[in-house]
């Protein structure tokens, strides 16, 4: 299972670091940040899973922040407050946050709230990357850039490069593109995947004729660098 990734935003260093040493002991990656600049900066560049978010907080407050992730992210957001009125908590709430811990608070709870938040709310999508870092195939808008340029794809095209990116840094045999992609019915069509090959190779490579990206194993199949 993949890693999950959580940013700890909290102008107090001591705080964050207890938290940071707690839940890397439990398994989690863990980003941090010590205002709501930092906090949005962080989501857009790193992409955690979930966001420690406190609100009381220079340069930008957590509610604030989280205001502005919600213009972009579906991130969940933990928010930390020392304010105890529920007006206080609605205000959080009602900003976009998905639940709310109050300090002091027990370790142990604050990661059994995380527990939660990541079970019920999808792990942020990212998009599949291959061939060097210069494939990027945002699966969610059926989108591919190469080099940091989008590239149109036909649906066949789309269809061949996702499994090749699935499988990146292994060998793909002909048969299981040809069956994968066309049916039973064509997995001794090789002629056939070798002209779909071509084509993909002169949307994704910087020259098509010397391959660095998409490698044929003679008599196997294709490797898609990872």
């Amino acid at each position: 299972m993949e890693q999950r990734t959580i940013l700890v935003v909290d102008d107090d260093q001591g705080l964050r670091e207890l938290v940071r040493i707690s839940l890397e002991h439990e398994g989690y990656r863990v980003i941090q940040a010590a205002n709501g600049l930092e906090c949005v900066s962080a989501v857009r560049e790193q992409q955690p899973d979930l966001v420690i978010l406190d609100v009381m907080m220079p340069e930008m407050d957590g509610l604030e922040a989280c205001s502005r992730l919600r213009e972009f992210s579906r991130v969940p957001v933990l928010m930390l407050t020392a304010k105890v009125q529920s007006i206080d908590i609605i205000t959080g709430l009602d900003k976009g946050a998905d639940d709310y811990l109050i300090k002091p608070f027990n370790m142990d709870e604050l990661t059994a709230r995380i527990r939660a938040l990541l079970r019920r709310v999808p792990t942020v999508y990212r998009p599949l990357v291959a061939g060097n870092e210069q494939i990027q195939i945002d699966q969610q808008k059926r989108e591919v850039l190469v080099r940091q340029k989008v590239v149109d794809l036909t649906p066949t095209e789309y269809q061949l490069l996702m499994i090749l990116a699935e499988n990146a840094g292994k060998v793909v045999e002909h048969e299981q593109l040809l069956r994968a992609v066309w049916g039973q019915e064509f997995t001794k069509d090789n002629d056939y995947l070798k002209v779909y090959i071509w084509h993909l190779r002169r949307k994704l490579e910087e020259d098509p004729g010397n391959p660095r990206l998409l490698l044929t194993e003679w008599g196997v199949g294709y490797r898609l660098v990872p």
